[in-house]
């Protein structure tokens, strides 16, 4: 009996935690994070897939919110699909907990995600990789450092913008190495040159 209560208790507190209101549905994510954490965090990894683009976005945001106990789930869930959705997901919970605890760095686990996001084909999850990149504080840019000389242009470019908003006298060193380097592709050299001009 009690079985059946907690799990039409569930279901109301869930449903809560889809409504548009955000003060219902602040609620019902506090209560479902006391009161029945480990489903609760299962369901929102599961959702990370989901076609509905409004509860992705509601579970990515909810999982930000759990902390580093996520990340353990979300590179097993990254390395084992082929689904873009799903990838561009986990990359975007990686930035919320980055985010939300101020990290500086992720350990090597977590790295093989940001390492096998960097050699997709698929801009989208590119461009999503460098955006967690940003967010890394010096270990992040010491990265970028390196993807902006990178063959695949999109990387390279989304690493320098990411760059021109991280700007410090390393950057700044860089960019100049850069605006005389003769292989540097010469997109990359006028998103430097604007910048400089600006």
């Amino acid at each position: 009996m009690g079985n059946s209560l907690d799990l039409n208790k569930y279901i109301e507190l869930y449903k809560d935690f889809l409504h548009p209101n955000p003060n219902i549905n602040s609620q019902a994510f506090l209560l479902l994070r006391k009161e029945f954490e480990v489903k609760f965090m299962h369901n929102l990894l599961a959702n990370l897939k989901e076609e509905d683009l409004l509860i992705r976005r509601k579970s990515i945001l909810a999982l930000g919110r759990f902390g580093q106990k996520v990340l353990k789930f979300i590179v097993p869930l990254y390395i084992n699909t082929n689904s873009t959705t799903l990838k561009v997901s986990c990359l975007k919970t990686m930035i919320k907990i980055v985010v939300n605890l101020n990290l500086e760095e992720l350990n090597q686990e977590e790295m093989v995600v940001v390492d096998l996001a960097l050699k997709d084909s698929s801009p989208v999850i590119i461009l999503t990789v460098i955006s967690l990149l940003r967010q890394l504080g010096s270990t992040g840019r010491n990265i970028l450092m390196k993807t902006c000389r990178d063959k695949n242009l999109l990387i390279a470019k989304a690493s320098v913008s990411a760059l021109l908003e991280m700007k410090d006298k390393t950057v700044n060193d860089l960019f100049d190495e850069l605006l005389n380097d003769k292989y540097i592709d010469p997109m990359i050299i006028e998103d430097i040159f604007k910048d400089k001009i600006i």
